[in-house]
């Protein structure tokens, strides 16, 4: 399991930077000369802010280092404590589950060698019992330690895709949010979600 988990800590920055495209010079000064500008309607607004951009590779490998620091990177700072209080609750889980194993595992090998244990509970148990709770002690660390490599992982990605859609500015016609819908046939009244488009 070390071996696994070692092994995509060290892939995934060789995966994020086998992502980096061949730059030239002329694209480079056509980036720096203007920003990329879309007409609608008399109108014009501007898509991407290249001044503002992020590099999402830099933002990746913040996180991947010091996972939150590539939130932080991106300028979103609420995310950083939700970062770490979820990676710090997986370590602990971690760290819980697997004091719970050694010290079931301790006393699985003491009842298997004849030993007399001090707990008037434990020493009521079968071996085969013993058997059973430290194995679930040691499936429930492991648990914790998938969870945790996928929080972590997510932690990556998060912080990659915000610096790819840093420089975008948000179109004011066009919005998501929230809304109360009625049913027309029964007259009940629902949550759902409602698309604007302003012409």
């Amino acid at each position: 399991m070390k071996n696994l988990i070692l092994s995509i800590l060290i892939l995934i920055p060789v995966w994020a930077l086998a992502q980096v495209e061949p730059i030239d010079s002329t694209s480079i000064a056509e980036v720096v000369a203007e920003p990329e500008i879309v007409a609608v309607d008399d109108a014009v607004i501007d898509t991407v802010d290249y001044l503002t951009m992020k590099n999402p590779i830099r933002a990746s490998l913040y996180s991947a280092i010091l996972p939150g620091m590539g939130q932080i990177y991106n300028k979103k700072w609420w995310k950083a404590p939700l970062v770490w209080g979820i990676l710090g609750t997986g370590v602990g889980f971690i760290v819980h589950y697997n004091n719970q194993h050694k010290e079931f595992r301790g006393y699985y090998l003491d009842k298997l060698y004849g030993y007399e244990l001090e707990n008037p509970t434990l020493n009521n148990m079968s071996i085969e019992q013993l058997a059973n709770i430290q194995d679930d002690r040691k499936r429930s660390r492991d648990y914790a330690i998938a969870l945790t490599a996928l929080a972590y992982v997510l932690n990556i990605l998060d912080a990659t895709v915000d610096a790819h859609l840093f420089g975008i500015k948000k179109d004011p016609d066009l919005s998501v949010k929230p809304s109360v819908i009625q049913n027309y046939k029964t007259s009940d009244m629902a949550m759902g979600f409602g698309v604007k488009y302003s012409f």
